[in-house]
């Protein structure tokens, strides 16, 4: 029987849904998070958790009799047929059994451990994939359940780092770490039924998470954590979703999200900005019909940015238009700004009426900078020429001290790029790779933290390939 790990504190919504509490699991010796490119991470010492849905895995030799964990790497004749083709029949070999020959550097990694699963296939979640830049301050790989994961936020505070995350299996996982990127507190397998996307923001005593659900009739819950991930209230808007949390220093975010019936349809964009106990102070409408999945929102001081990817000029028939739509502290709605030819904005705040900006103007991600208007201050810096080959390209901004640190996924998605550009369009570091993911990358998020900025990805595999890293960089 599989144990889950959940907090003893935790209030109705999270208690209930975990049932009976245990204890919770406290790494506090996560080992050397040095900027090496060595070891990094949590070490060897303590086992990876179960995932909340475990996929029933077998060795790929065991089919008649088990021979995973004999301690020899079989090979054995694997025959298949697929929708009434003849059977095809291959010979197939265990990646390993008991000793693994490989290495994380043979792999492409940059160093680390490996193990042989269960099943018999490579485990590469200690090996370490932060390449150790000048500008690297520290990576980890915790001792949390980073399989099937569906969408990731990160957060950060003056004490440390938190995050968020969404299973395939519709559960949410939360984790809280210290500056140093040790994991401190933990939970896990709390039940998100039909959840798209996760937000998580810093608000005065912890942190403010929402989750917002999918299909027919959405509901997004808005959760008010302490900063152990104690819930501390909640409530629901009903017919909502894609919510997005915009952090303000020492007050409570904005939230943004899809008001709709149809997760998937067009929707109204909607805007409220919070108070400490997680309650509306004020409503606004951004837009009247727009893609939920497409909106960002940042802290102008002191009113804040939105972008909203809107319907085509043509009634939706053509690619959506991306606006930039100013709102003032008072919730005042100004002007919406088209901003031709641009997608996939990244928003992050940059201090007193300013934001900065990431997207991709079709053949090249840009960093920009924004006023409270949501008017371009500056011309756009092209960074990187965008990958054709990929549907999607993850990419992420925080600003620190009034620079922007990017980082953008390349490299047939197995890389790390980061990008430090100041206010007036220059380069403040050479364009450098952070980290290499042989298996490719799935997700990425990126926070502001100390002088610097903290980073998450992970990767997209069975539980023993799927990794959750973490690292840190300098300004």
């Amino acid at each position: 029987m599989r144990t889950r790990t959940c907090l003893c504190a935790m209030a109705p919504l999270l208690a209930t849904t975990l049932g009976a509490c245990g204890s919770v699991e406290i790494d506090r010796d996560p080992g050397n998070t040095g900027g090496s490119g060595g070891s990094g991470g949590s070490g060897g010492a303590e086992p990876f958790p179960d995932t909340c849905s475990a996929p029933e895995l077998s060795a790929v030799c065991d089919t008649d009799a088990q021979r995973c964990g004999n301690g020899v790497k079989d090979t054995c004749e694997v025959c298949s047929s697929s929708d009434g083709s003849p059977v095809q029949c291959s010979d197939v070999t265990e990646a390993c059994d008991g000793d693994v020959s490989e290495t994380c550097s043979s792999l492409g990694y940059a160093g680390g451990r490996l193990a042989c699963s269960d099943v018999c296939s490579i485990d590469v979640r200690d090996c370490d994939s932060c390449l150790g830049a000048p500008h690297q301050l520290a990576c980890a790989r915790p001792r949390i359940d980073g399989y099937n994961v569906g969408d990731i936020a990160i957060a950060s505070d003056e004490q440390g780092l938190a995050a968020a995350w969404l299973s395939f299996d519709d559960t949410i996982h939360f984790a809280r770490f210290s500056t140093g990127l040790d994991l401190e507190r933990r939970w896990d397998c709390v039940d998100a039924p039909s959840a798209l996307r996760v937000a998580l923001a810093p608000s005065p005593g912890g942190f403010v998470m929402a989750i917002g659900g999918g299909g027919d009739g959405p509901a997004l819950r808005l959760l008010r954590l302490d900063r152990d991930g104690n819930e501390l209230s909640s409530r629901t808007i009903a017919n909502a979703t894609y919510p997005v949390l915009a952090a303000r220093p020492g007050a409570a975010p904005l939230l943004v999200y899809a008001s709709t019936d149809v997760a998937a349809a067009p929707a109204k964009i909607v805007a409220e900005l919070l108070d400490e106990a997680g309650e509306a102070t004020w409503q606004s409408t951004v837009a009247d019909a727009a893609y939920g999945e497409m909106t960002a929102a940042a802290f102008a001081d002191p009113g804040f940015v939105v972008s909203a990817g809107a319907l085509a000029s043509d009634g939706g028939q053509g690619a959506p238009t991306t606006v930039l739509v100013p709102i003032d502290a008072s919730g005042t709605v100004g002007a919406a700004r088209e901003i031709a030819g641009i997608r996939d904005v990244a928003l992050a705040p940059a201090g007193a009426d300013r934001v900065g900006g990431v997207w991709h103007d079709g053949e090249r991600f840009e960093v920009g900078w924004l006023d409270g208007q949501a008017a371009p201050a500056g011309t756009p810096v092209p960074i990187a020429t965008r990958d054709a080959a990929k549907a999607t390209q993850e990419h992420a901004i925080a600003v620190s001290n009034g620079r922007a640190i990017v980082a953008l996924v390349e490299d047939g998605a197995t890389q790390v790029s980061l990008f430090h550009v100041d206010a007036d369009g220059s380069l403040a570091v050479p364009r450098y790779a952070f980290a290499r993911e042989p298996t490719g990358l799935s997700w990425l998020e990126i926070a502001p933290a100390g002088d610097g900025a903290a980073l998450v990805w992970t990767t997209f595999s069975e539980p023993a390939s799927s990794r959750f890293v973490l690292g840190r960089a300098q300004r």
